[in-house]
């Protein structure tokens, strides 16, 4: 007797957040409109409530499927408008995120997967799946996969679905089944409902209202063999109150009638075709329009957005592109192509090529890469090949006939729990030193159960294992390498258990504060530990919700090579961070850079051309800059800007080093400077207030500065401090500085994370 596996697949809740998120309690909730593809979108990843990584595909305006990658199962198929698009990108409103459909369900799918080994009758176990990938080519949306562990080698399937009318003209949604060789006889699920079945014919059987078909290329109609059993099982329904608490599990319970199409052992591939009659169903979808082609070339001249930037700085130019208001450029990946193209991924899930960035923006044009992802926020290239960190997956978008558009999204990993929850963002990928790729997971609303909540890991580039690092994360929204051995650096957001934005060291067994999920230790959770302090601490007043991370690498950009750029979203600018390691760990400074961008900054690239292009978006949550969406490219024009550029920590003191000379007299003044020391509290309440030395609430200590030394080349300043310690924000302002030529510092204060001293 055939009994099902009763899979409970562990559900996840991790966070984002890129300003602060609060719940008002209302009588009555707003209804929130959904939204719906286009139809040139050829499918869709995004969360169900039968599965967190269904890929939706519309064969018609008014018939869907949605195909669950975990346990590769076609598992709901409905008439309808299509599926209901929730949460932030979509609908501008945080809940409901679960995406839905019309309600007009044809059939459902038990949850498990439909494939065994033995006769159903003998009590066979599902098989163990692997998704491969999704294309999309000739108009036709296939899944592929792979059966592991049968007798002792792996099968690979592809599976088609499309509405076809049949000889007589019956309206079908048939599947086309393409099954690697296999020494052993396969089973498969084809249609299962709890209801009476009925042998028509060879190859035919009617299960309730549904009639099912099935042919083989070579042989013609193919057995079906329905068998009911008395079944009992658990099925996990996704939603948005479980992805915070855990998902409720429906009881299901009956005599449950599944159609099996038997595989027999051979030495070649095989294909079927699995039919299930339209006709027979009260609400059987029609065939009246064909599906719009995409456009894959924007013109630039539709771009209907004024062509200016917000952003000035003596030394730096901003230029805006043109985006033409239809593309919805919330940017959250960026990367240069090989070929000079510049990669961006969007918030809804598209990929554009933008062609010529570097030259004349006014002869820009934009190529829809990819579309249908799931909420992509990291492109990084390798061997000349996309790949994108998503919600659901690390995967390569691949352009397999050269056309210029993606035509399969191909699974390299996906370890970690994910139910869709609006903040549950996965951040990267970067490439470190080993050619691995690392991601960073959103901890914030996680459980433990929660597999890699608030973990950066690493990925194999083959795909083959997927390795922790450390653990701690709130909301990384920011990801990035530094050096020439490429370490990796996370920028954290303030919240609970953070007490301000933070740049952190990835490395092996370090904890940053959040709770985090499995791996880390379940008798831990939620309970404070030794945190590993971060490399800098963000003031709060300059950064609220950090993002992306760039290193500058040349000279093109200004005399801060070597130095790493840090955008911010609420407050729409780029900081400045300088890092040195001290006692083997990275601590450093600091300090405004670039403001006023056009949008929340979220994602940046550093160009072969040596510019800053900056990518923006805000939707739901508020940036005080003005548009939805922007890339800017900023460029440096020659005028070096009076700064200190690096900060050295020494025993006693700093020494700073300045971009130009300066007047000695000014800077050899010990009153010319002030210092200040905070520190940040490690609590589970949000963010902390700052503290003194004496633990007293919102306050600083003042440190005295008893010595200011200027260098021969008037170029670096020693300042000796009396009365600073280590685990405290130094705050040092210089208003009275002046350089040789009188000017002003264009940014007077910066701020230095002070975990160390140096020895000696």
């Amino acid at each position: 007797m055939f009994r099902p596996l009763s899979v409970v697949i562990m559900a996840c809740a991790l966070a984002c957040q890129i300003g602060s998120v609060t719940h008002a309690a209302t009588k009555k909730k707003p209804v929130v409109k959904p939204r719906f593809d286009t139809p040139d979108i050829p499918f869709r990843m995004a969360p169900m409530a039968q599965a967190s990584r269904s890929i939706a595909v519309s064969l018609l305006p008014n018939l869907h499927l949605a195909f669950d990658t975990e346990n590769c199962r076609t598992h709901t198929v409905w008439t309808g408008k299509g599926l209901h698009l929730l949460g932030p990108q979509y609908s501008m409103a945080k809940r409901p995120f679960i995406s839905t459909n019309d309600s007009n369900v044809l059939w459902t799918m038990p949850p498990w997967c439909p494939w065994i080994e033995k006769n159903p009758q003998m009590g066979s176990e599902p098989l163990s799946v692997a998704f491969r990938a999704v294309e999309n080519r000739n108009g036709k949306v296939s899944f592929e996969y792979d059966l592991l562990s049968v007798g002792n080698q792996t099968v690979r399937v592809q599976e088609t679905p499309k509405f076809v009318y049949s000889s007589g003209g019956a309206r079908m949604f048939n599947r086309k089944v393409v099954v690697g060789p296999a020494t052993v006889d396969l089973w498969l699920a084809v249609h299962s409902e709890f209801a009476k079945s009925e042998v028509l014919h060879k190859g035919g059987v009617r299960v309730g209202d549904s009639l099912v078909i099935g042919s083989n290329a070579e042989t013609g109609l193919v057995d079906m063999y329905p068998f009911t059993t008395e079944v009992e099982y658990t099925e996990e329904v996704y939603s948005e109150t479980g992805a915070e608490k855990g998902n409720r599990l429906l009881q299901r319970k009956g005599s449950l009638t599944t159609v099996w199409a038997k595989i027999p052992a051979r030495i070649t591939a095989m294909t079927l075709v699995l039919a299930v009659s339209l006709d027979v169903l009260k609400k059987a979808p029609r065939a009246d329009e064909a599906r719009a082609k995409r456009r894959p070339v924007l013109d630039i001249q539709s771009a209907r957005n004024p062509s200016f930037s917000m952003a000035s700085n003596p030394s730096y130019r901003v230029e805006p592109f043109r985006i033409p208001k239809e593309l919805e450029m919330l940017v959250t990946g960026m990367t240069f192509m090989p070929n000079g193209d510049l990669a961006v991924a969007t918030w809804i899930g598209d990929i554009y090529r933008i062609h010529n960035p570097t030259g004349d923006l006014s002869k820009v044009t934009y190529t829809r890469f990819a579309s249908g992802l799931c909420e992509p926020m990291g492109i990084a290239v390798k061997d000349g090949v996309m790949h994108v960190g998503m919600k659901n997956e690390l995967a390569r978008v691949i352009d397999r006939d050269k056309d210029g558009l993606a035509d399969r999204i191909e699974r390299v990993r996906a370890d970690w729990s994910y139910t869709g929850h609006y903040n549950a963002f996965s951040y990267g990928p970067v490439i470190d030193r080993n050619g691995n790729f690392v991601l960073a997971n959103a901890g914030h609303s996680g459980r433990w159960d929660v597999k890699y909540a608030g973990w950066a890991f690493s990925v194999a580039y083959d795909g083959s294992k997927i390795m922790p690092i450390c653990d701690g994360f709130r909301e990384p929204n920011g990801i990035g390498v530094f050096g020439p051995q490429r370490d990796i650096f996370v920028s954290d957001n303030q919240g609970s258990w953070i007490g301000a934005c933070r740049l952190d060291h990835v490395a092996p067994g370090k904890f940053h504060g959040h709770p985090s999920g499995w791996p880390a230790k379940k008798e831990l959770y939620g309970k404070p530990r030794p945190m590993t302090p971060p490399a800098v601490w963000f003031p709060y007043k300059l950064a609220r919700s950090t993002t992306d991370i760039v290193e500058i690498t040349d000279d093109n950009f200004g005399p801060f090579k070597g130095q790493l750029m840090v955008g911010d979203f609420q407050n729409a600018i780029v900081t400045r961070v300088m890092l040195e390691k001290v006692d083997g760990e990275y601590q450093g400074a600091v300090w405004p850079f670039l403001k006023r961008f056009s949008s929340g900054v979220n994602r940046m690239a550093y160009g072969p051309d040596g510019r800053l292009y900056v990518g923006g978006c805000q939707r739901t949550w508020a940036s005080i800059a003005p548009k939805e969406a922007a890339i800017e490219r900023v460029s440096f024009n020659g005028k070096v800007p009076f700064e200190v550029k690096t900060v050295n920590v020494k025993p006693d003191g700093f020494e700073l080093t300045f971009t130009k000379p300066i007047d000695p007299e000014t800077a050899g003044d010990p009153n010319a400077y002030d210092v200040l020391q905070y520190r940040l509290e490690y609590h589970q309440k949000y963010g902390s207030p700052e503290y003194d030395h004496e633990g007293k609430k919102d306050s600083a200590t003042a440190i005295d500065v008893v010595g200011a030394i200027v260098s021969t080349d008037n170029l670096r300043v020693r300042l000796k401090l009396k009365g600073w310690k280590t685990g405290y924000v130094t705050m040092v302002r210089s208003l009275d500085v002046r350089s040789g030529d009188g000017k002003k510092l264009a940014n007077n204060t910066f701020w230095y994370t002070l975990n160390r001293l140096p020895k000696g």
